[in-house]
């Protein structure tokens, strides 16, 4: 005998998926900027302590841990703030107006994170409508 699932249930396991993979990705991308800032700040003269002297260098990081934060938490919310984060930070490094590849390779996986978890967070949204639409129209 087997089981028949529910549609809920496949989007439940679909979204629990996809969010390990949209969770997973921006583990990656928040620890590849801390990393860059940190190793960035070491590679100057002043070496580490230039990291907290000059503010500049700890607001991306700061930026990207709230950030992940609020995207660990709060799906919609979270991947709206990191992909505006990402346009921000197109304009900060200038990557329209020099047409730099890097910068163009450095914020596209950030700004597809966002995405991912804003897609996340309103499959979540539908998914508890349609489960709250059917239990009112079967009455419990």
């Amino acid at each position: 005998m087997t089981t028949q699932r529910t549609y809920p249930e496949a989007v439940q396991n679909c979204v629990r998926r996809c969010r390990v993979v949209a969770r997973t990705a921006l583990t990656i991308v928040a620890l590849f900027w801390i990393v860059i800032g940190i190793v960035s700040s070491i590679n100057s003269e002043e070496g580490i302590s230039s990291l907290f002297n000059d503010i500049k260098n700890l607001l991306p990081l700061i930026g990207i841990i709230i950030l992940w934060i609020i995207a660990w938490r709060w799906e919609i919310l979270g991947g709206f703030l990191i992909i505006a984060f990402s346009v921000f930070l197109a304009f900060y490094l200038n990557v329209f107006e020099s047409g730099s590849a890097e910068g163009a390779m450095i914020i596209t996986p950030l700004a597809m994170t966002g995405f991912m978890f804003v897609f996340i967070g309103f499959r979540i949204y539908a998914a508890i409508r349609s489960e709250a639409a059917h239990k009112e129209q079967s009455g419990t």
